[in-house]
């Protein structure tokens, strides 16, 4: 009887060791080849841990399926990529420290005014855990690094080039219309069509017209009031001068109960951002479009000259 009891444990305990190296080897497989490296169905899981996490224990739709597979692919592909970008900062000996990650995670919480407690939350958020996310932000760090190292030397960007960025994005340097206004406010006994038609008849001008008559703001200088920005105008006061020429007079308006005329000094619209004043941020902007464009023609060749094998 101890002999058939023996037996049946010993059947146990092959057949359940089998079936956990079963489990283990689905577990452990490997998706694809990189030069000597390899990714794991379990580097895979890790990688996508966040999003597995959000859709566990649901019901998907054939469609959300289709594109739980799709983000599947795109993470085992930029992982991929990650690896060779690896490999290459392992061959350049790139090396970041932990008191460079410190300073990173420093001023990130500076920058949203987090304190540890608080900065440790907003990683969880993520589906991070302190050391994860030190990991990812090294690795982050480190590709940075090997993109300046291999493109920057190679990246001149001219003043020709920034001119000629200057000149065809120029809406993007387009000032707001300006204009400067003078302003008359009337007394109530004074008719202010009676007094626009007398500056339109040339009896007399704007200026003299608000020494005689305003009660309002800027007597002193031929009533004008300063420079203001189109769009901030209020919508009767946009409408009285709209079309107006400079030195002309608006249609009346109200102002605080008192009748006005308004005058556009003068019109400033179609200016331009001086060039000195965005020459850095063009400057920026051309460098780091040129550095994403050699550091994709150097990871192409780094691609086509490394052994990739997807045994997925």
């Amino acid at each position: 009887m101890f002999r058939y009891k023996l037996f049946f444990i010993i059947l146990f305990l092959f057949v359940f060791s089998v079936s956990v190296q079963a489990a283990e080897g689905v577990y452990d497989q490997i998706l694809v080849k990189v030069n000597e490296d390899i990714i794991t169905q379990y580097d895979l899981q890790e990688e996508m841990r966040p999003i597995l996490a959000s859709v566990k224990g649901r019901s998907l739709s054939d469609a959300e399926k289709k594109q739980l597979e799709g983000l599947r692919k795109q993470t085992l592909d930029k992982m991929v990529n990650d690896l060779l970008m690896a490999q290459e900062i392992k061959k350049y000996q790139i090396e970041i420290s932990d008191s460079i990650l410190d300073k990173e995670i420093g001023k990130m919480k500076e920058e949203r005014g987090l304190n540890d407690e608080e900065f440790e939350a907003m990683v969880k958020q993520d589906g991070l855990t302190l050391p994860e996310f030190r990991r990812k932000l090294k690795a982050i760090i480190e590709k940075q690094e090997l993109l300046g190292y291999m493109v920057h030397s190679k990246v001149l960007v001219t003043d020709t080039e920034i001119q000629a960025e200057y000149e065809a994005r120029r809406d993007d340097y387009l000032l707001d219309k300006m204009v400067s206004l003078a302003i008359i406010v009337l007394p109530s006994d004074v008719s202010a069509v009676e007094v626009k038609k007398r500056i339109q008849d040339g009896e007399m001008s704007f200026a003299e017209a608000v020494e005689k008559y305003s009660v309002g703001p800027g007597k002193d200088k031929g009533g004008t009031i300063g420079e203001v920005n189109w769009n901030d105008l209020a919508d009767d006061w946009r409408e009285s001068i709209e079309g107006v020429a400079p030195g002309g007079v608006g249609e009346p308006i109200d102002v605080r109960g008192q009748e006005a005329l308004l005058s556009p000094v003068s019109v400033a619209e179609d200016r331009l951002v001086p060039l000195e004043e965005v020459r850095d941020d063009i400057f920026k902007r051309l460098m780091e479009s040129k550095r994403e464009t050699i550091f994709n023609e150097y990871f192409e060749k780094l691609k086509q000259s490394s052994v990739i094998i997807y045994m997925d």
